[in-house]
Formats: C-alpha cells, sequence, structure tokens
C-alpha cells in the first residue's frame, strides 16, 4: 500500500493543531476519518508518528523528522496542480491568532494590491504562532505580546498596533457593572487561560496572566482550556470564568452575556507579525510591507 497525498495533508494537520478534533474540522473531515487516515499512514510507514495522551497530542521523534518529507511532498503535489491549472500566483500561508479589524484591514489591502500573491489562513491558535513559524508550518504568523521583547533566536517580528487591556466579564457578574477593573479586584476569580501549545509542568505559572500581573497566577484559578477567541468567549458567557482581552475583543468577539471593562493597567497588547530571520520570497517580503504600511497608516484604529 502506498502513501496517500491525503494521508499526508491529514498528518500536517494534525501535526500543526496538536488536536485531532480541530484538525479535522479545518480538513473538513469527521474526526472517526482523520484518525483512520493516521492510523493506516502510521501502519504503512512502521513508524509511530502521534502519542496520544488523555490531555494532549504531541509528536513523536519519528513524527518530526517525517514533518519536512511530508511538506515537500504536499507543496510540490500543489505546485503541480497550480500549474496544471493555469499561471501561478504566489502563495503563502499566514498564521492567524484571531480576528481583528486590523488583520481584516490587512487581508483587504493585500487582496486589492498584491493580486499576484495567493494568501491561505491557517488557525495557530493563542501560542502556537511562534511554533508555527519555527516549524514551516507557516509563512508569517500575526501573534499577540504584552512587550517588545526581542524574538526568540531565528525568528524576527515587527510591532503592528497595539491596545489596552480590558476584562471579559458574564452580565451577572458584580464585576459587570465596574467603569473599570484593578488588578486585586480580580484575586479569587476563575480566569479562562490558553491550552499550551506544548505541554508544560503542572506548576508552571500562565505566561499571558503572569506577563499581565504575577499576583494573577498566585491568587486565581486559571483554568487553561481554549485555544481560540471564540472558545475563550463562549466559556465566558456561560459564566465559567473571567478573560483578560485586547479592547479588539470588544468588536470582534462581542455576544449577548458578556461585559468588556476595562482593566486599570499600564500594559498594552501588542499585535505582531513574526517570521523566519532569513531572506524571505519577493511575495512574503511583499506581504510583511504592506501589512506594516496598513498599520502606520492608523495602528490604534486598525486593532
Amino acid at each position: 500500500m502506498d502513501v496517500t497525498l491525503h494521508q499526508l495533508r491529514c498528518f500536517l494537520a494534525v501535526s500543526a493543531s496538536l488536536h485531532f478534533a480541530r484538525a479535522a474540522e479545518a480538513l473538513r473531515i469527521g474526526p472517526s476519518t482523520l484518525s483512520e487516515q493516521i492510523a493506516t499512514l502510521e501502519r504503512v510507514l512502521g513508524r509511530r508518528l502521534f502519542e496520544r495522551g488523555p490531555r494532549a497530542v504531541s509528536v513523536t521523534p519519528e513524527g518530526e523528522e517525517l514533518l519536512p518529507l511530508a511538506r515537500e511532498a504536499v507543496a510540490a503535489a500543489d505546485a503541480v496542480l497550480a500549474w496544471g491549472r493555469g499561471p501561478q500566483r504566489a502563495a503563502l500561508v499566514v498564521g492567524t491568532a484571531g480576528s481583528s479589524h486590523g488583520l481584516r484591514a490587512i487581508l483587504q489591502a493585500a487582496a486589492e494590491r498584491l493580486p499576484g500573491v495567493s494568501l491561505r489562513l491557517q488557525p495557530v491558535g493563542f501560542t502556537g504562532g511562534l511554533r508555527a513559524v519555527r516549524r514551516g508550518e507557516v509563512d508569517c504568523a500575526f501573534a499577540v505580546g504584552l512587550s517588545a521583547e526581542v524574538p526568540p533566536e531565528g525568528l524576527r517580528s515587527w510591532e503592528l498596533w497595539s491596545e489596552p487591556l480590558l476584562v471579559a466579564v458574564p452580565d451577572a457578574h458584580p464585576l459587570a457593572a465596574r467603569a473599570s477593573i484593578a488588578v486585586e479586584e480580580l484575586w479569587g476569580e476563575t480566569l479562562i487561560g490558553a491550552a499550551p501549545s506544548e505541554p508544560r509542568a503542572e506548576d508552571a505559572r500562565d505566561p499571558w496572566y503572569a506577563g499581565i500581573d504575577p499576583s494573577l497566577t498566585e491568587r486565581c484559578r486559571i483554568l487553561p482550556l481554549v485555544s481560540s477567541a471564540d472558545e475563550t468567549m463562549e466559556l465566558v458567557a456561560a459564566g465559567t470564568g473571567l478573560n483578560i482581552a485586547g479592547s479588539a475583543a470588544r468588536e470582534s468577539y462581542h455576544r449577548p452575556g458578556i461585559r468588556f471593562v476595562p482593566l486599570e493597567s499600564p500594559l498594552e497588547v501588542r499585535s505582531l507579525l513574526v517570521l523566519r530571520d532569513e531572506r524571505p520570497s519577493a511575495a512574503l517580503a511583499a506581504f510583511v510591507a504592506l501589512a506594516r504600511d496598513v498599520a502606520a497608516d492608523g495602528p490604534r484604529a486598525a486593532g
């Protein structure tokens, strides 16, 4: 039995999300079908590609070895298909952490000003952007941070815009009626946090909340449950807990049952564009320049 391109696409989707259900949704197939494709691929290759734990999925060392080969095979097949369909457009895979007015403005400008570039968006979750760029799963990624830190070795980044912090609060919560919330008023609350893209020690602090204020990780209960803003706001609306986000969430993720209250903090959420620290392709360089131009036209408005 031969390895199929569909099996390799399934393998790449699971390795990118480390979650079978989300990978199946991205591929528009059923979770059981995806599991069968991965099992068949592992059987054909005689290698175990994933470790399936009760709470997390991880890529095995043999799976890591397969990743560049699978990407190369799928890219070659895509190139053949593109050639067969006519003049080839430059293709970029862009990792996204969530929706915002700024991201939509950049994508709209790219559609108008870069007609020779085809963009494919790939959700990378709150914490998976840097990993996806480093591993070559995306050409670049939009990510968020709380400070203008130097990016990890091998990566480079540009700050596009920044926005103040606010707290997403269920309507029925006592803090929902406040004009603003101080950090210490959150002590004792349950906060919805991001599920880590890679396993971390049980006692490791949530980097998002620790970056806002270390007291939050010491005096609050943090539930590392979500990988997207949509999931976060559904849990907030259900009364599971509170969440601290950038002000763009008010527009992009507003729904009944939630109030957004400003957090009294000097920190701001910084939206970044991240890529590998190497000479970019002409298409990627053009996209980076366009993103920076759009952000420079109105960084706060874009956020």
